[in-house]
Parts: structure tokens; sequence; C-alpha cells
């Protein structure tokens, strides 16, 4: 059966299977999750229950049929994937113009044609203005299944003419487990699952990076942070994020992955102000012994404060502020919160 192989997402893959059945098909989907939770996987299977043209069931793909050969091959000619090319920011409004042509040509095959639509939530406006214009005339042939990180950036126009479809992220303790069983160190999985928030292609990605590595050598400076060691702090986190990273465009991005480690590790010692004596899930469950020591020293509300100056610095390096000035800033302001004994 499809969608049967797709981890995490048993509610989602019953939902198409009951459209699938009942035949009360959209025309257009919208699947929103996390990298990793399973939304290129579950389009495609979509798709190729579509296209399969000896399937017994609705709700399932043969795998025998010619259709199904080519699809698993690549090489299907009812059915496009399009996303943004290898080296740019955006989805080009020339990728959506390629998907329009294909879409308002008759199915080579079958009765139908489908079109995956990867990173649409990275369409510049012109680009979602020429793909609305699609989804506003659709042609009865084709089925269009869009995936986003998230829908902020998406225009109205086309969110509210797509079915959402949101895909959960995992557990904390699944994925930590998970991670434990490739062979991380079970601290290091503690961490890594926490900070991806559950995400299984986030936190991929930020093992790939080494991001736990980093974030122990994080948490036993600003644990000993000063006024004397502010710019040094702020001369680190500008050559991590600039290692192997390839623009500038890069380079801010891996500087907010860093900096969001800062923030969940005065997250953690919030926490631990306000727990007290009393046990309490921390993040950094390695670094306990120094957080709950250092938790002592000041309320729950300052350890939030130093937490909410760092969101802070995410947001100013997202807008395009000066990136070294920023740093500078926010480990001035945190060595002054932290005091002398801190």
């Amino acid at each position: 059966m499809a969608f049967e192989t797709i981890q995490d997402q048993q509610e989602i893959a019953r939902r198409l299977r009951d459209s699938l059945t009942s035949g009360r098909l959209p025309h257009a989907w919208l699947f929103v999750g996390s990298a990793g939770t399973g939304r290129l996987a579950m389009a495609r299977e979509l798709a190729r229950t579509l296209l399969c043209s000896s399937r017994e069931r609705p709700d399932s793909w043969c795998g025998l049929c010619a259709d199904c050969r080519l699809f698993a091959k690549g090489n299907h000619p009812d059915y496009l994937e399009a996303g943004v090319p290898e080296g740019r920011q955006v989805l080009p409004i020339g990728s959506v113009r390629e998907l329009q042509k294909a879409a308002a040509l008759k199915p080579v095959r079958g009765n139908r044609r489908a079109f995956v639509i990867r990173d649409a939530d990275r369409m510049n406006l012109e680009a979602a203005n020429c793909f609305l214009k699609t989804l506003e005339e659709p042609p009865g042939s084709c089925v269009f299944v869009l995936i986003a990180s998230s829908l902020r950036p998406i225009p109205e126009t086309i969110t509210s003419r797509c079915r959402v479809v949101r895909f959960v992220n995992v557990a904390a303790d699944v994925l930590e487990g998970r991670l434990e069983t490739e062979g991380l160190d079970p601290e290091d999985a503690h961490w890594l699952a926490r900070r991806a928030w559950g995400s299984p292609g986030l936190a991929q990605q930020l093992r790939q990076a080494r991001l736990q590595e980093f974030n122990r050598e994080l948490v036993d400076r600003l644990s000993r942070l000063s006024l004397q060691d502010n710019f040094a702090l702020s001369d680190w986190f500008a050559t991590q994020a600039s290692e192997g990273s390839a623009s500038a465009a890069d380079t801010r991005l891996a500087l907010q992955d860093l900096l969001e480690c800062a923030a969940l590790y005065y997250r953690d010692l919030a926490l631990a102000a306000a727990a007290g004596s009393a046990e309490c899930s921390l993040c950094n469950s390695a670094a306990r012994g120094s957080i709950g020591q250092l938790a002592t020293r000041a309320p729950a509300d300052d350890f939030l404060d130093r937490a909410q100056l760092v969101l802070e610095a995410i947001e100013r390096v997202g807008a395009n502020a000066n990136s070294r000035l920023t740093l500078d800033w926010l480990f001035t302001r945190l060595a002054r919160a932290a005091g002398p004994s801190t």
C-alpha cells in the first residue's frame, strides 16, 4: 500500500488514502513541515499513485505497470518536479513558466498529470503571481503538490486555493534514540534532537555541520563570559559562521544557527533557575552541573532577558544588519548581564 514506508506521518497517509478512495481529490495540495518529515516522499507517493495505470485500489500503486516503472526510473512523461536550482536562493519565474507550459498539455499516457513544486515558500512575488494564474484556472487533468517549510512567505491567494496538510515533527525522545542508533554520543543526541525541534532533516543537517561540537565549546565559553572575552567571542562566532559558507547569505544563515544555540543555553539557565532544586529537562544535559550552579545567581527572568537578546541578534542578522557589530553588541550586553562572577 502507498505511503506506508513514510515514518511518523500515519494520520496524513490515512487522509490521503481517504481522498483517493472517495474520489474527492483537490487539484492542489500544500504540504507544510520541517525538512526530513516526509513531505517530498509523500508527494511522490501521491503522484505515483495517481499515475499508476493498473492499480487494483484507488489508494495504491501496483509497481508493475509501465507507468510505475517509468516513474521509478524518473522518466514518466506526465510527472514534473521543480524546485530552487542549485546555487540560487529563490524559485525563479522561469521554472514556474516551464511548469505552466507542461500543465497546459494533455497527458501523454493516461488521464492525469502530476506536478510537485519543492521550495514553494521560496518563490519571489513575480513567480508566485505567475503560478497563481495556473491555480485560478487549473487544467482539469492536473494535480499540483506544493512543498514548503512555512506558510508565512506564501501569498494567501495561493494558500487559499490549496488543501493544506501539516507534517508533524518527531518527538524529541524518538529522534534522540534514532541519532544514538546512528552512532552519535548520547549527550550529543539528546541536545541535537532538541536543537532541531524534532526535525529529522534539520538534525542531520546540523550534525553534518558538527554543530554539537561547536555547542560544547559554546556552553563552556558562555559559562565564563566576561567583558574581557566579549570581542573574542564575536571573532569566534564570525569565524565559525564563515567556514564552509559559499556566500554572504550562507554566512548569515550559519550565524543564525550558531546564535540559536546560545538562545537554548540561556533557556536552560532560565528553566533551571525556575526549577530550583527540582529536576528539570535541559537541552544541554551534559552541562547540568555548571548550569545548576549558574542558575542560582539570578532569577529566571534575567536569563530569559538574555535569551531575548540573542533572539534580537538573530533578527538583526536576518534583516542584513552588520553582523560583526551585531555580535559585538550582543556579547557586550550578555557579559554585562552576567556580571563579574560569571
